[in-house]
C-alpha cells in the first residue's frame, strides 16, 4: 500500500507540472514588438509587413470605444459584427459580393465624413484631432483631391491624442535602426510595466486556470527596475527624456547585460574608441545613440528657427 501511494504521489506530481510566468513584460519581448515596417534589418518582426499591419493598432485606438468594447453603443457593436462578417468572407473566401459591400459601406462612410467637414465643420473639428486616421475619398471628380487635401490639413490628426508628440515621426513609426527600435522598446516597456498588480495578486489570478488544467503556475518576482517605474510620466515628452533613458539603461543592463553582443550592434564593434573597443566603451556609444533616438521621438531634437535680425534701412 505504501509503495502504491508513493507511485500515485509521483504520478500526480508529474501530472501537476510547474510552469513559470513573468510578473512583468520582459524587454526582449518589447524589442520584437517594436520592429516595424517592411525592412526588419537584424530583428525578427512580430507584425505583418504591409501597411494594414502598420495601421492596425492606430485604427483600433480610434474605433474600439465605439465598435468593440462592451460599453460601446449597440449600433456600433452591430456595425462591427456586420463588417467582421463581410471581411471574413472577402479576405478569407475571396467573396466578391462581400468585398463589394465593404467597398460600398466605406464609400458611404467616407462621403459622410466629407459632408461633416464641409457642412458641419464644428462637429468635424471636435472629432478629428482626437483621431489617428481620417476617412477620405479619392474620386474621378477633378475637385475631390483639393477638398481632401484641405480636409487633411484642417483635421489636425492626432494633435489631441497621446501620440501628439510623434505625429509623422519616422523614428517612432518606421525606422528599424537599432537605436530607434530600442528607444521604442524602452517607451513601451515603461508603459506596459506601470501599475502592475503585486506578485501575490497575480499568483491568485492564476489559481482558476491551474485548477482547471492541473498545473502549478509560478509567478516570478519583479526585476529590480520595476521600482520607481510608476513615477515616469507617460507619454514621453522632451522634459521626461532623461527619465526614460535612465530607466531604459536599468532595464537593458538588468535583463540583457551583454546586449552589445547582439548582431544589431555589430558595427559598433568596428568603430575606433579612445581606450579600445572594450565592452564599456561600446555600451556607452550605444546608450548615447539610444538617448538621441529618445530625444527625436519625444520631439526634443526639433530645430527651432532663430529670429533673424532686422535689417537696418
Amino acid at each position: 500500500m505504501k509503495a502504491e501511494g508513493q507511485r500515485m504521489s509521483k504520478r500526480k506530481s508529474r501530472e501537476c507540472s510547474d510552469g513559470y510566468w513573468p510578473s512583468h513584460t520582459p524587454f526582449c519581448h518589447m524589442i520584437d514588438y517594436c520592429v516595424h515596417g517592411i525592412d526588419p534589418g537584424f530583428f525578427t518582426p512580430t507584425w505583418g509587413d504591409d501597411h494594414v499591419a502598420e495601421l492596425c493598432m492606430l485604427m483600433h485606438a480610434d474605433i474600439d470605444d465605439f465598435l468593440w468594447r462592451k460599453s460601446a453603443p449597440s449600433e456600433g457593436l452591430t456595425v462591427r459584427k456586420m463588417i467582421d462578417q463581410l471581411s471574413d468572407r472577402a479576405r478569407g473566401k475571396n467573396d466578391l459580393a462581400a468585398a463589394e459591400m465593404l467597398y460600398a459601406i466605406a464609400t458611404a462612410a467616407a462621403f459622410e465624413v466629407m459632408a461633416l467637414y464641409l457642412r458641419k465643420r464644428k462637429l468635424f473639428d471636435k472629432i478629428a484631432a482626437h483621431r489617428r486616421l481620417l476617412p477620405s475619398l479619392v474620386s474621378i471628380h477633378p475637385r475631390t483631391a483639393k477638398v481632401m487635401a484641405q480636409m487633411a490639413g484642417d483635421a489636425r490628426l492626432g494633435k489631441a491624442t497621446i501620440e501628439s508628440g510623434v505625429v509623422g515621426s519616422k523614428a517612432w513609426f518606421v525606422s528599424n535602426a537599432p537605436a530607434n527600435v530600442y528607444a521604442r522598446a524602452i517607451i513601451c516597456s515603461v508603459e506596459l510595466n506601470q501599475g502592475l498588480s503585486s506578485v501575490e495578486d497575480q499568483q491568485r489570478q492564476w489559481e482558476p486556470f491551474d485548477r482547471e488544467h492541473g498545473v502549478r503556475t509560478r509567478v516570478l518576482p519583479f526585476p529590480n527596475y520595476i521600482k520607481g517605474i510608476d513615477d515616469i510620466p507617460y507619454p514621453i515628452s522632451p522634459k521626461s527624456v532623461l527619465q526614460y533613458w535612465r530607466k531604459g539603461k536599468e532595464i537593458i543592463l538588468e535583463e540583457m547585460p551583454h546586449f552589445h553582443r547582439s548582431p544589431e550592434w555589430k558595427t559598433y564593434h568596428q568603430r575606433s574608441y579612445k581606450g579600445g573597443a572594450k565592452p564599456g566603451a561600446i555600451q556607452h556609444a550605444i546608450f548615447k545613440d539610444i538617448l538621441i533616438a529618445l530625444r527625436t521621438i519625444a520631439g526634443a531634437n526639433k530645430s527651432r528657427r532663430k529670429p533673424q535680425p532686422r535689417r537696418r534701412t
